[in-house]
């Protein structure tokens, strides 16, 4: 399920660091729903999450700390893999909260307007050329235990087809997937560009562009689903479709 969400902002502006704002607002939904009931499902210890978002913005303009923007308002895009009914647990729990103030940093506030359920695509070839959606990237992370640091790998690294393979294939095993279905998949860049951004304080490297993804077909439908690679409950790893099959 794919659901986008209109919020309107009191003042047109945004933080750099906007991904933390959005996942403060689905924890505040998710919190207020159900007394609180599905909370511990999505936040529960280190989970595996089966959903991803990208935030869509007009015009934007970066300065030092802050994002200013053309109107007072910003679109969620929210994709989720169904198998566990994510989906509609979140709708229900942005449904609950619609029209409620939301307070940020800087007096400023959000309140969401509108909730619209987007069309989504099969997947049916087990090759497929996607494009990481506006705002967003892939974000292969590599973690050393020893020094307790992590490396962001993208498409200019000459291990990242290897490195990205490796993360995907871990994320589809933990989904449920098979050891066969989840080592059959692979990812290649076709047309990308690396994107530094902030993330809890943080700059990370991202991949942005279009890409080509082989594997098994329902392996590939999870990953558009519910967003491919490190940190894709966090706001990254969103996709779009774009072609099915071997030529683009």
């Amino acid at each position: 399920m794919r659901l986008e969400l209109q919020l309107d902002l009191e003042k047109p502006e945004l933080s750099k660091d906007y991904r933390r704002i959005v996942l403060s607002y689905l924890k505040f939904a998710l919190s207020e729903c159900n007394d609180g009931k599905y909370f511990e499902k999505y936040f529960k210890d280190t989970i595996q999450k089966d959903y991803c978002f990208s935030v869509l913005m007009k015009g934007p303009k970066f300065s030092k700390d802050k994002i200013l923007l053309e109107e007072p308002r910003i679109k969620i895009l929210f994709s989720c893999d169904d198998r566990r009914k994510t989906g509609l647990i979140l709708f229900s729990a942005f449904l609950g909260i619609k029209n409620r103030n939301f307070p940020l940093a800087n007096n400023n506030a959000m309140v969401l307007k509108r909730i619209d359920q987007k069309s989504e695509k099969l997947i049916t070839e087990s090759t497929v050329y996607m494009q990481t959606v506006l705002g967003n990237g892939l974000c292969i992370r590599e973690h050393d235990r020893e020094t307790n640091r992590d490396r962001f790998i993208t498409f200019e690294d000459e291990d990242f087809k290897e490195k990205a393979s490796e993360v995907l294939s871990v994320q589809a095993k933990l989904a449920g997937f098979s050891d066969k279905k989840a080592s059959g998949i692979s990812l290649e860049p076709v047309q990308c560009k690396k994107v530094v951004v902030l993330h809890y304080g943080v700059y990370i490297d991202v991949t942005v562009g279009i890409i080509k993804m082989t594997g098994d077909p329902d392996v590939l439908q999870y990953l558009y689903s519910a967003g491919a690679g490190s940190k894709h409950s966090a706001g990254f790893g969103a996709l779009n479709v774009l072609r099915q099959g071997e030529s683009i």
